[in-house]
């Protein structure tokens, strides 16, 4: 055998080798505990959606899916983690809308496009503006004009590049004028309005209504199309006459390159999860969602739809 013919059929058996391997690998997956990236600190919304998650698809895999708190710059930090992650399957992120306000906003040069999607699998059940129970506001409209006699002075938590920092925006492109001060997320958001270190702040239903119920702090306003039922006398920010509506979505985006079939495999156990009564009765329980789940094209038209939205917003950070 010559030389060339020698080194052409190693060089076959190389690639033959390498397909091998990469189709066995994934045959095997899941081997070992998949790091699923919560860009937000924990005991918030977006690290409650990701543990349930996580708590019962180990079940459905059959191996841990630990949470990773990869905190910091509206969510944009542990975005980035995953994007230069190694696409094996093992590295997850589980983000919400703020990804597009990231974007937006100059936080980050990437969108979910380069990110092999995976679902979208749970919608929150609305967030609320609150102040603490002392405050001498009682509706949003005496929130906003007090703003507009006082420009500047009166403070909102809007965590940078993330969805709080798009409802202040929102409300003051509707008239206010007030100045919004990052507080990070919304386990942050609740400490710093519960300590009296901000006047203003947005906080989801299921973490913030035990606090209104025993009258520590009081909501001006729901962000939502229609009123919670569980505080049916608060109007929406649309009814009290200020465009400022926001509902965000939660999903599980993989790094660039990650197999189809991972994929697939990953989101199959997570649809199987949202169809488990135990999943639904805890996200009811807690945080007051309903089940959620779009995967495929149309989960990927629902997200280019809420890029639209927030794109039509000018989110360009303040310095």
């Amino acid at each position: 055998m010559s030389m060339k013919k020698y080194l052409r059929g190693m060089l076959v058996a190389g690639v033959l080798g390498a397909v091998a391997t990469g189709a066995a690998a994934q045959d095997k997956w899941p081997a070992h505990s998949i790091q699923l990236i919560v860009p937000f600190a924990a005991g918030g919304d977006t690290d409650f959606n990701a543990r349930v998650y996580s708590q019962y698809m180990a079940d459905e895999l059959g191996v841990s899916l630990p949470v990773i708190n990869a905190t910091g710059a509206g969510g944009s930090i542990g975005a980035r983690q995953v994007k230069n992650a190694k696409p094996d399957g093992y590295t997850v992120l589980f983000f919400h809308s703020a990804m597009f306000v990231n974007q937006a906003s100059g936080l980050i040069d990437f969108s979910f496009r380069d990110f092999e999607f995976g679902a979208i699998v749970a919608r929150e059940a609305g967030n609320l503006i609150v102040v603490k129970s002392d405050a001498k506001w009682n509706t949003l409209e005496e929130l906003v004009k007090d703003s507009q006699a006082n420009p500047g002075k009166i403070n909102i938590t809007g965590n940078i590049g993330a969805t709080t920092y798009l409802i202040a925006k929102l409300l003051n492109k509707a008239g206010a004028e007030l100045n919004i001060i990052d507080m990070g997320g919304s386990s942050e958001r609740l400490r710093a309005i519960m300590g009296g270190h901000i006047e203003v702040s947005q906080n989801p239903l299921g973490q913030i209504k035990p606090f209104i119920e025993k009258g520590d702090i009081k909501a001006l306003a729901a962000l939502t199309d229609e009123r919670l039922p569980q505080f049916p006398d608060v109007p929406t920010t649309k009814e009290a006459g200020y465009d400022a509506t926001f509902q965000y979505d939660y999903f599980f985006l993989f790094p660039k390159g990650t197999p189809r079939e991972i994929v697939d495999r990953f989101i199959d156990a997570a649809e199987r999860v949202s169809k488990n009564p135990k999943y639904i009765k805890d996200i009811q329980e807690k945080y007051y969602q309903q089940p959620f789940f779009l995967r495929g094209e149309e989960g990927l038209k629902r997200m280019e739809a809420m890029d639209k939205v927030v794109r039509a917003v000018d989110l360009k950070i303040e310095k």
